[in-house]
């Protein structure tokens, strides 16, 4: 043990004795005991004569050994008293009484009889009670005052290895209770003589609640900084933002717009030192749909990051060194305007983190409506200071209340059957007529509220406490379903209760049971509604001003010791030798001022008014040393003349202009692009080069002689000097160097493909094919894999979409990840995603993790722009098919972002309770499941119906609304509500998709006979183990369902991200083979999926033809990655 960590008794000079006494020191320093005497009395203390302090001239007397006594030896005590100084019989003891008298004089009890030493010698009765010299006179006089007997004392001498060596102990009979102040004594174990052994202890500190405490603000900014461009508006990036970096941490301003954290991932930006978001713009799904995506990887990077670290301190506990302090941000805030809070709680469906604080701030009040000329920071930390500037919309009154009249919350109206979809969100079917409203009480007409209610949803989903394990005791006819319920048995085991249920069974005993307490967030059904904001939210950001340069000449001046010079650096005033008071700004230049930039987000023609009205641009102290403005705009107002003029008449300062349209389409993600067109030099067939354009852009003629067009990488520097590099742009991708590569150094894999497709050439072989598939229907059908990857976008996948394109029908989108309107647009451009998106007939979200849903808002509302771009066609409808949770996302999202929802219908996948091996025609379903009408059941392998509950008997309404001919589901084991769906068309074309799962018995037996699987295909063959922990599939167990499913066509997808390897299945023994002459039944052909990559459903041969190239170039890409990575 290390005594320094001990708050034990005493120690002499030299840290030889350990008494029953509070010690300030371990080194050879006197010794303090302010707790017990005076100051006075101290003194006195070190004043005794040489005999009495024990010096260490001293202590090499006859009677004292100049070394610790060895165990085994006895000790040599003095017999006759030592003289007393005159200060002990006239000073009083702080603790009353006085010291007057000796050692003899005090009655002391008998004590308990000893052993003899090691080596036979004992000690006599007279001495054994007498206070050798070396122990202190300080920790004698405590002795002698609190009558401690003293037997034997501890000797400890540290040697180079940390180690102590035991010399004995101390023994006390009788601690008086106030000898010890505001101390707790310890009795530890007996350590050699059968006696106690005490130590201090502070008393226990009662747990307060730590509240967060805002960073102090150094007299002095940051050394380094710079603010870069991240992302320009493309096609799959469409938001503009910047990052601000400091050392310590990062700032990001602008949107966060679906791709972002895929373009920090391409551009190898760290997020883990992201501390703060400011979004600017409104509120809508365009600027900040990226954001979920973003806090839940940045998220699980510090939480990772925590974990690994409190490992690591365990190890060092054990070595006794001390904890390391984890670095990065404790929390993130998040600024923006209104509805920021009601967006991210409406999110608590699918987002849960824990010990991950996140503050939302939502931007309502002008800060100087009241006073234009406050200059003071909205925000303010040690390294930067920010206004916040809002910019009202003009002439968007009518527009704000028709959205809300549309968006309003559909539980308040009347429902009728053809509706009943829409507002199909809690466990229980609502009848005919009847109103359902879930607002909370007393919340809907207080914004205080309404805002508290947000902020604290907001807080358990990211920073709550809650433990699934917790169980909470209640009467079992009190227990709402779903849920799972428990019993205690005679000998008080939990085990899971059987019986009787509320809902299912008409009885239910009178017995107490055990639930999991669920978890806070979910106990909010239905948030209050709100309005859509069309107001903007602007930034001017600056640095802290910096200290100067310090002159040492001028500090010669005053003959200051050198040691003073850092006081004054500082700015601590010193005195000179002769009396002078030095200050910092006699021997220094003065403060170098902060440097900034403003962030102006004017997209709309109706935020003109509202900008040039603003009261920051004539406030000289906030407007000073702010050198660049960033302008993120839009084709509507690029030739308003209203912007060239305000820019014209502030030409002093740089203007840099990013925005859609203005900005070239160039290619965001190059390693994933580079593979597509590795690939389509390989299979130009199946594969396209992704849609962009390099050429360079210019501004209108206008707008270009007074500002210039922004580009991603772009460099301001702040500090310690103001410049603008361009140097650091990012390069246009060179499209050819990716088929140079294919050629020169994947020759092998190049070479395979062009066997492949001299093999395709023969018109035998694709008559061969034809026939073989004559009984296929809709052999036109497309499949296009705009995501193939899991968990999170990466250089090379984004996550789960796949779109299916039926002739005559219409389009389908199975999964909806982040970003899929971007690889839309890269894969068919922007007018023909147009067209397909107009074409849209259905989006089915299999279940609520983030990866499979957040593109699908961007998907909606790019869907009425283009029926608004083309009002010659007719609106057609859209049908989102989920489970309920997700529906009551997108009914709570809705009042957030106008869309033309009433061209959006719902259809809610609901639990029969019944499995496969249940009668059809059962009126029940399976006895321990319950019936099917009433309540959710998310039972894995069990059988879903479809809400509204016409569309189950009436087939024709059905294909009405979808072009379907009958949508079969069932739940599956993944998460809760994760559900498998089967497609059939009038013609008989039947798809199956998985979603994500382990392998269902239940989805293969409603697949039976599909013309294509689609099915995930997470792990490799060898990491069984894993998908089993993830509750995912392994290639091997998604061809088992194919096979007992009778699949004729099988697409492999959803990658793991973190394996970007072709999969290897063992069970593809026939791939690439021909059908042989005379047979008469089609084999399975099974092909992988890649990103960008389109197959129609009769090419599937064909394709097949090209995985033993793809699987040789993954090879050599992947070596290549490794290599990289070691480097």
């Amino acid at each position: 043990m290390y005594l320094r960590n001990l708050p034990v008794a005493a120690a002499s000079k030299r840290i030889q004795t350990v008494l029953p006494t509070r010690i300030n020191t371990t080194t050879s320093s006197p010794l303090t005991f302010r707790r017990w005497i005076s100051q006075e009395e101290f003194q006195a203390l070190l004043d005794l004569p040489e005999d009495l302090t024990h010096s260490r001239k001293s202590r090499k007397s006859p009677h004292t050994p100049s070394k610790p006594c060895k165990p085994g030896k006895p000790i040599s005590i003095p017999t006759s008293p030592r003289p007393r100084p005159a200060a002990w019989k006239s000073q009083p003891h702080s603790l009353g009484g006085n010291l007057n008298g000796v050692v003899e004089d005090i009655p002391r009890p008998s004590p308990a009889p000893r052993q003899p030493y090691a080596s036979g010698a004992p000690i006599s009765k007279a001495d054994r009670f007498k206070i050798p010299s070396t122990v202190s006179p300080a920790i004698g006089r405590e002795l002698i005052k609190n009558k401690l007997r003293f037997e034997d004392y501890n000797l400890f001498s540290p040697n180079p290895g940390n180690r102590w060596k035991s010399r004995g102990f101390l023994t006390n009979l009788n601690i008086p209770a106030n000898f010890f102040t505001n101390l707790v004594p310890l009795k530890l174990f007996p350590y050699c003589l059968n006696a106690p052994r005490y130590v201090l202890v502070p008393p226990p500190e009662e747990k307060k609640e730590k509240k967060p405490v805002q960073p102090a603000v150094p007299e002095f900014g940051a050394m380094r900084s710079h603010v870069q461009i991240v992302a320009a508006p493309t096609a799959d990036t469409p938001g503009a933002c910047l990052l601000v970096h400091y050392d310590n941490r990062r700032y990001l301003f602008g949107h966060v717009a679906e791709g972002t954290q895929r373009l920090f991932t391409e551009n190898k930006l760290p997020a883990a030192k992201l501390s703060h978001i400011f979004l600017t713009g409104k509120t809508d799904w365009g600027s900040t749909g990226g954001l979920l995506g973003m806090v839940l990887t940045i998220a699980d990077v510090i939480i990772s990051a925590k974990a690994a670290l409190a490992e690591e301190n365990k190890l060092r506990r054990q070595k006794n060194r001390p904890d390391l302090e984890y670095g990065g941000p404790k929390r993130i805030e998040i600024h923006g305007s209104k509805n920021l809070e009601h967006m991210l709680a409406a999110a608590r469906r699918f987002v849960f983190r824990k010990g991950f604080p996140l503050d939302a701030h939502e931007h309502r009040d002008d800060p100087r409506a009241a006073n234009p000329e406050n200059s003071k920071p909205d925000y303010e930390d040690e390294n930067l200071k920010v206004w916040k500037i809002p910019i009202v919309a003009t002439g968007v009154e009518s527009r704000a209340r028709s959205s809300s009249a549309e968006s309003q919350n559909p539980r308040k109206r009347k429902l009728n059957p053809s509706e009943e979809a829409e507002t199909m969100e809690t466990v229980e079917e609502p009848q005919e007529g009847e109103a359902v409203d879930e607002t909370p009480t007393g919340v809907e007409n207080d914004e205080e509220k309404k805002r508290m209610l947000m902020q604290t949803v907001i807080k358990h989903m990211f920073d709550s406490d809650w433990s699934p394990d917790t169980l909470v005791e209640m009467p079992l006819k009190m227990v709402k379903m779903p849920a799972k319920i428990f019993v205690r048995d005679e000998e008080n085991n939990i085990k899971n209760y059987t019986g009787p249920v509320p809902g299912r069974d008409p009885e239910v005993p009178n017995i107490r049971v055990l639930v999991r307490e669920p978890w806070p967030g979910a106990l909010v059904h239905k948030l209050p509604p709100t309005d859509p904001c069309f107001d903007s939210t602007c930034y001017i950001v600056k640095n802290h001003s910096r200290r100067g340069k310090f002159q040492p000449a001028n500090a010669a001046k005053f003959d200051l010791p050198k040691w003073d010079y850092s006081k004054l650096t500082k700015g601590q005033s010193v005195t000179a030798p002769d009396g002078t008071v030095v200050t910092p700004d006699m021997v220094m230049d003065p403060p170098i001022p902060g440097h900034g930039f403003a962030l102006l987000d004017v997209r709309y023609e109706y935020l003109l008014d509202g900008l040039l009205k603003r009261p920051e641009w004539e406030n000289k102290e906030i407007m000073e040393h702010v050198d660049a403005f960033y302008w993120i705009l839009s084709p509507e107002v690029k030739d308003d003349a209203r912007l060239k003029d305000f820019m014209a008449k502030y030409s002093s300062y740089k203007h840099i202009v990013l925005g859609e349209g203005m900005n070239p389409n160039v290619i965001s993600f190059g390693g994933a692009s580079g593979k597509a067109i590795m690939m389509h030099r390989m299979d130009p067939d199946r594969f396209c080069i992704p849609n962009h354009d390099n050429s360079e852009k210019e501004l209108p003629a206008d707008l270009a002689s007074v500002a210039e067009l922004g580009k991603p990488g772009q460099r301001l520097l702040l500090s310690p000097s103001v410049e603008f590099q361009n140097e650091y742009a990012t390069e246009l991708m060179d499209t050819i160097k990716p088929i140079y590569e294919l050629t020169s150094t994947h020759a092998k894999a190049f070479h395979l493909a062009l066997a492949a497709q001299k093999k395709l050439a023969d018109p035998a072989f694709a008559a061969r094919v034809a026939k073989s598939e004559q009984d296929i229907p809709n052999r036109d059908a497309e499949i296009v894999t705009l995501g193939t990857g899991s968990a999170l976008p990466s250089k090379y996948r984004n996550v789960s979409a796949t779109l299916i394109r039926v002739p005559g029908y219409g389009s389908y989108l199975l999964d909806c990840g982040e970003n899929t309107l971007g690889q839309l647009r890269r894969v068919y451009g922007y007018a023909e995603t147009d067209a397909i998106l107009r074409d849209l007939r259905v989006i089915y979200v299999s279940h609520l993790h983030a990866d499979h849903h957040l593109g699908v808002p961007s998907i909606l509302a790019q869907r009425a722009r283009a029926f608004a771009s083309s009002p010659s066609e007719e609106v057609k409808p859209i049908t989102i098919i989920s489970t309920a949770k997700y529906i009551g996302f997108l009914h709570e999202y809705k009042d957030v972002e106008p869309l033309d929802w009433s061209s959006i219908k719902f259809i809610t996948l609901i639990g029969t309770g019944r499995k496969v091996t249940d009668s059809p025609d059962a009126v029940t379903g399976s006895a321990d499941l319950g019936p099917s009408n009433n309540y959710f059941n998310y039972l894995p392998h069990t059988l879903c119906t479809l809400q509204p509950a016409p569309l189950r008997h009436q087939p024709e309404l059905l294909e009405a609304q979808t072009g379907l001919a009958a949508i079969d589901a069932c739940f599956v084991e993944h998460c809760l509500g994760a559900t498998a769906a089967v497609f059939t068309w009038p013609s008989g074309l039947k798809i199956s998709f998985s979603g994500d799962c382990r392998p269902s018995p239940a989805f293969a037996h409603i697949g039976k006979g599909s013309h294509l699987l689609i099915h995930e295909c997470t792990f490799d063959d060898e990491l069984v183990h894993e998908a089993k922990a993830k509750k995912h599939s392994t290639a091997g167990e998604a061809l088992d369902v194919a096979r007992k499913m009778e699949a004729r066509r099988v697409l492999l997808t959803h990658f793991s991200q973190r394996y970007p390897k072709m999969q290897e299945a063992s069970a593809l023994d026939d791939e690439g083979q021909d059908d042989k002459k005379g047979d008469k039944k089609d084999r399975m052909v099974v092909l992988y999926a890649f990103d960008y990559m389109r197959v129609k459903l009769g090419e599937f041969k064909m394709a097949e033809r090209f995985l033993p190239a793809l699987r040789e170039l993954y090879k050599e890409l992947e070596s290549e990655e490794g290599e990289e990575a070691e480097e």
